[in-house]
This record gives structure tokens, sequence and C-alpha cells, in this order.
């Protein structure tokens, strides 16, 4: 009942894991943004094998989730990690690493998420920038713009409504991300999200009511977001 968004309120847990999918959130989306429109104007540009470049891209975020969980987890491996080993050899580190562990276990699972979805970022911005007219292009050229004040006069003006819809979309998943940290870290080291909270809550604490309660609130929390990020878009467009 009621009692259970009483509890919520003075639920320290639930606070701590709703900042720390912010932090995912907040940190994954930016880095995809900024890799993804690098990836987009690097393939826009290619004239020659861009076919294999847009599948190799493609890769990562074709690749189940899970799958690329293991993978990473055994690249970050702190005893026959290829991560280490490569640190090892060029003599930058001296002692193993523990990329899963506290120190690190946040920033490993940021890596992780930016190489498996800047893909999906790339792919919408390329075809934003495939619909820009080449005779924008064209024009300031003749006028002498310079590259960099063609892409801000012209490319990313027109990319915005791209970017709106890559970062509501990706948002949206980031803020629920639950089997890229569980495959990962379990939700140890200060790497759980509410999704994994409220798994445990379910299932391994059989709670039943409370994370029923925990579920609402987070449908509450992402609605709330896509509806900012939707209203923010059309005052843009606007």
């Amino acid at each position: 009942g009621l009692s259970n968004f009483v509890n919520l309120a003075g639920d320290g847990v639930f606070w701590q894991d709703l900042w720390q999918t912010l932090v995912f959130t907040v940190s994954s989306v930016g880095l995809e943004l900024v890799f993804g429109l690098l990836a987009a104007l690097i393939l826009n540009r290619m004239l020659r094998g861009r076919m294999f470049m847009n599948a190799t891209v493609i890769l990562p975020w074709a690749l189940p989730t899970v799958v690329a969980a293991t993978m990473w987890s055994l690249i970050l491996n702190d005893r026959i990690g290829l991560v280490n080993s490569i640190l090892s050899r060029l003599h930058i580190i001296s002692d193993r690493i523990l990329w899963l562990g506290p120190k690190f276990a946040m920033t490993s699972v940021i890596i992780a998420d930016v190489w498996k979805t800047t893909p999906f970022v790339a792919i919408i911005l390329l075809a934003g920038l495939k619909s820009i007219p080449h005779h924008y292009y064209e024009a300031a050229e003749l006028d002498g713009a310079s590259r960099w004040q063609t892409f801000r006069a012209i490319t990313l003006p027109l990319l915005k409504p791209f970017i709106a819809v890559a970062v509501l979309f990706r948002a949206m998943d980031a803020f629920r991300i639950f089997d890229l940290v569980w495959v990962l870290t379990g939700g140890a080291s200060g790497t759980e999200t509410l999704s994994v909270y409220i798994y445990k809550v379910l299932f391994r604490y059989s709670e039943l009511g409370y994370g029923s309660t925990l579920t609402v609130a987070l449908f509450t929390i992402v609605f709330l977001l896509s509806l900012g990020l939707i209203r923010s878009m059309r005052v843009e467009a606007g």
C-alpha cells in the first residue's frame, strides 16, 4: 500500500542508486553523443570502403548486451584481462589494476556501454548528415567559410533534431540499464542502478510489494525524463 511509498522516501539505498544511475546516464550518453558525432562525420566523408566501415561500426551495437558484457568482463579481468596485460608489457603499470573494483568499476561500466551503443547514435546522426542539402555547403564554400564555421553554422543546427532523438532514446535506455551492469559487476563496487536494485528486491529478497513500488518509481522517473526531453525538443524546434 501507500506505506511502501513512505518507506521509499526514507530508503537510502534507493537515493544512492538513483544518483549512480544519473551519473551513469549523463556520462555514457554524453560520451556517446561526442563519439557518435565524430564517427558520423568520418563515415559521411568517406568515399571508399564506406559499406565495410558502416558494417564494422554497427557490429558492437548488433551484439547482444550479455555477450558484449561477458567479453568486457574478460578484457577487464584483473588476472587474465587484456587491458592489464597490455599495460604491464608497456611497463605502464607494475601491479594489476582491479578495473571492476570499487575505484574503477563505474568508469569501466561506462566505457563498456559507450563502446556498445555509440554506433546507435552514429547511425542516427549519419542519417541526419545525409539529409542536409549539399548546396548549403557549396554556398558556404563560395562565401569563404572555414570548415569549423560551416560546421557551426550549417551542420550542427540542422543536426539538432537528430541529436535530440538520439539523446531521447539513449537517455531512456541508459536510465533503466540492467544487463550490462549485472554481468560486469552484479551491482557491486558502487555500480548498482535502480533496475539492479529492483531486481534484487523482487527476486532475491522476495519483497513483491516494495519491489512493485520501486518499479512504479522507476517508471515515473523515466516518464518525466522523456517528457522533459520531448518538451525541450519542441521548444528548440519552435
